[in-house]
């Protein structure tokens, strides 16, 4: 361990490359299975709420842990090899009681899977977040927030933890959920500022130039944990489509989460479809959406607190592209968060 650290070491300050994180260590990993297609988060196995990542089918079957460690994760992204997993990862506790860690202060790290690596891309002083790797894999784009400030700006960064590049700087607004295009030309993300106390969906080119807001959807619903307005946007394999979720309402409905729709809109704003209301599932609270390699199908997070208990939800589902033929991916006891669509291995 300790020979690897020093190896990684030499070889940055042999390249001249300023690291934000610290070096790759080694680590109880578990690849990716071929057959699987879905990554989510979990704690079915870890004793309490921390969540651990898992690679399971469509059909929930399958289930394989891929991280044994000791931070609860968040969102996650893969790229396109299947070889890497960002996760976002809750900060280590510095204060009595110890726990989860800070769930409000969390880093970005890097999950190489084949060589069972991990890293932490980002100064834990920080708050980072992010879901998504360039088409070519050596690049993450994500959230932070610094040491100090009281909002986020975007910033890419290379697979390796170097070349940490802020691509948007607006003390007056909050920039977050990034997510590369298909293409590799794009950005979207959502924005808030005092103007648009609510967050729009916008597009910038992968510099952070050319920004332009693609839907704002008006006042909205705000809850007490989320602004009004749109939230996780995710590009279709095409790039012609970008899917989010939006509140509708904040009645305490849901178990507080209120309920939440997903909807779709066209790159250039002009069409949107409400998926939850075409497919008749509009009073759950619904999340983090994510399109299948082939663009038929989209996975979610549900919750859902029916009058019946047999028939509420807290679970990862899948519905077609059109919002129809809603079904289950996990019935697990436990909580089963954060799904992201693994994409098509090439054979």
């Amino acid at each position: 361990m300790k020979k690897l650290s020093v190896i990684f070491l030499m070889l940055f300050l042999l390249s001249g490359k300023t690291l934000y994180g610290e070096q790759p260590k080694k680590a109880k990993i578990t690849p990716i299975p071929k057959n699987a297609h879905i990554l989510i988060t979990s704690n079915r196995d870890t004793k309490d709420r921390r969540s651990e990542i898992y690679a399971i089918n469509t059909d929930g079957s399958g289930a394989t842990r891929i991280t044994y460690s000791k931070y609860h994760h968040f969102i996650l992204g893969v790229d396109q090899t299947t070889q890497y997993i960002v996760a976002s990862r809750a900060a280590e506790d510095t204060t009595a009681p110890k726990g989860l860690g800070d769930e409000d202060k969390r880093s970005l790290w890097i999950i190489d899977t084949k060589n069972k690596l991990e890293q932490r891309l980002t100064d834990s002083k920080n708050h980072a977040e992010g879901d998504s790797f360039s088409p070519d894999g050596e690049w993450i784009v994500f959230l932070m927030k610094r040491k100090g400030k009281e909002q986020s700006d975007i910033y890419k960064i290379k697979r390796d933890g170097t070349q940490l590049t802020p691509l948007t700087d607006t003390p007056a607004a909050i920039e977050g959920d990034p997510a590369w295009s298909h293409s590799g030309k794009e950005i979207v993300f959502a924005y808030l500022d005092q103007k648009t106390p609510r967050f729009v969906i916008k597009i910038m080119d992968s510099q952070g130039k050319n920004i332009r807001t693609v839907y704002d959807g008006g006042p909205g619903v705000s809850t007490p944990v989320f602004p009004a307005g749109n939230y996780d946007p995710e590009w279709s394999p095409d790039d012609q489509w970008i899917v989010f979720e939006r509140a509708t309402s904040s009645k305490g409905e849901n178990w507080g989460n209120g309920i939440w729709h997903i909807l779709k809109v066209d790159r250039d704003g002009k069409s949107v479809v409400d998926l939850s209301q075409s497919g008749k599932h509009s009073e759950w609270a619904e999340f983090l959406p994510s399109f299948s390699p082939d663009g038929q199908f989209v996975v979610f997070s549900a919750f859902y607190q029916a009058p019946d208990p047999k028939n509420s939800l807290d679970d990862i589902l899948v519905m077609k592209a059109d919002g129809t033929s809603v079904f289950k991916v996990t019935t697990h006891p436990k909580s089963d968060k954060y799904p992201v669509w693994i994409p098509a291995r090439k054979t």
